[in-house]
């Protein structure tokens, strides 16, 4: 028992440093050195992850043949993705590196669900709070300092300091607000009132966080999730008397008015670079809103589609895909849609793909149970949407942590068996 729960909080440790370390490898990476914290970090957990699991063992269940018949038949693809297009070590290599990243959100869930007990006894909904936490702080202080990188190269557009990849960053601030908003709603009312400033100083960082980084998506989803929160604060928070309702609400609404005001600078400059490249490529797009929006993707798409279908092997690559980094080497940008349900589909082929959205579907299912339906059930939502439209969810190594994350949050949620 002992020698669980001190797996248990390796775990979370592990799961929850993962902020500092994109910091301190976005830095290194910034200082042009040669040191792979990243990679190093993720191989450690992804390791940890499969010691774990398999000295636990298995029960034997729908979940762990829908799980290790993903993690098969994916890496089963990629091998005979290897053989029939000829691949080098290096690009087997590469591709082996992208799916240790993918699998992290299919082994992720699966150690929760083997220590469920134990962590049920812990506050696992605060992992997130504390991510959140040093994700912001991880932001803010190079900002602060003056260090770090624009958002855009080549452009004065927004400010991401050492997280390296946009997009993920951007997903991971969204993840991170929707986690403290709800926490926030949720203590209004308790009588620790230090908490409840703590959470809405936390929640305040998280949207400069998203207004820093100066991403439509990110900008566009602060504003809708703050106006749902508001919405459902005042409405249905029924623990909390109407007239206390009433009588926060004004008081978050002049604190924001005031800051407002008082920010309208900073905000102006926040953003102003975001609607000049905004403006600057719907006039190079010749007013084409698709492309605006999809930010290319649609451009990508048609070209990726083409290839997949055109390819030499008509009948075999439809089936099994052409990994990643054969279509990197030999289709250039088109090669990445950024779109990651099409990402699949060319990398896997319709097999992976089938396999890949029956996992997905499995969890949307669980999550959608009545017992189930929590700020787990909206996030994973969230994150689908964002894999779909903008990719970067189950590709990436800090979104699919956070994916397994909130996968293990929906099986805690679940009960005692998750079959």
């Amino acid at each position: 028992m002992k020698n669980e729960q001190r797996t248990v909080s390796f775990f979370l440790i592990l799961m929850t440093i993962f902020p500092i370390v994109d910091v301190l490898n976005g830095y290194v990476l910034s200082m042009h050195y040669s040191l792979p914290v990243g990679v190093i970090y993720r191989m450690i957990c992804f390791l940890f992850l499969v010691i774990a699991i398999l000295l636990y063992g298995f029960r034997q269940n729908l979940y762990t043949m829908l799980t290790f018949s993903t993690i098969f038949v994916c890496g089963i693809l990629l091998l005979i993705q290897s053989i029939v297009l000829s691949h080098t070590p290096e690009m087997i290599f590469q591709d082996s590196v992208v799916l240790i990243k993918f699998y992290l959100w299919l082994l992720i869930p699966y150690f929760v669900y083997q220590h469920q007990q134990i962590l049920r006894t812990v506050n696992y909904d605060k992992i997130f709070v504390i991510i959140s936490f040093l994700f912001t702080i991880g932001l803010l202080i190079p900002y602060f300092l003056n260090v770090g990188n624009q958002t855009y190269e080549n452009s004065a557009a927004g400010y991401k300091g050492f997280y390296f990849a946009t997009n993920d960053t951007t997903l991971a601030f969204i993840v991170a607000s929707t986690f403290t908003g709800w926490y926030l709603v949720k203590k209004v009312g308790n009588k620790s009132g230090i908490k409840v400033f703590g959470l809405l100083a936390l929640y305040f960082g998280n949207m400069l966080c998203l207004l820093l980084l100066a991403t439509k998506t990110g900008i566009l989803y602060g504003i809708i999730l703050t106006a749902s929160l508001f919405i459902y604060f005042v409405f249905f928070q029924n623990k909390i008397p109407t007239v206390y309702r009433v009588m926060i609400s004004a008081v978050a609404f002049i604190f924001i008015i005031f800051i407002f005001f008082n920010g309208r600078q900073f905000i102006v400059e926040a953003t102003v670079g975001t609607i000049n490249r905004i403006t600057y490529f719907y006039k190079l797009f010749d007013g084409d809103l698709v492309r605006l929006i999809t930010s290319s993707r649609s451009d990508y798409l048609q070209g990726g589609w083409n290839y997949f279908i055109q390819s030499n092997h008509p009948f075999l690559i439809p089936l099994i895909g052409f990994g990643f980094e054969y279509r990197l080497l030999h289709f250039g940008r088109i090669g990445l849609i950024e779109m990651d349900f099409f990402d699949l589909l060319f990398s896997f082929g319709l097999i992976g793909l089938v396999i890949v959205t029956t996992m997905i579907i499995y969890f949307a299912a669980l999550s959608l149970k009545k017992q189930s339906r929590t700020i787990y059930s909206i996030t994973y939502l969230v994150l689908l949407i964002y894999g779909f439209m903008a990719g970067h969810v189950f590709f990436s190594a800090l979104s699919t942590t956070l994916l397994g994350l909130v996968c293990g949050g929906i099986i805690l949620k679940q009960g005692e068996d998750c079959k």
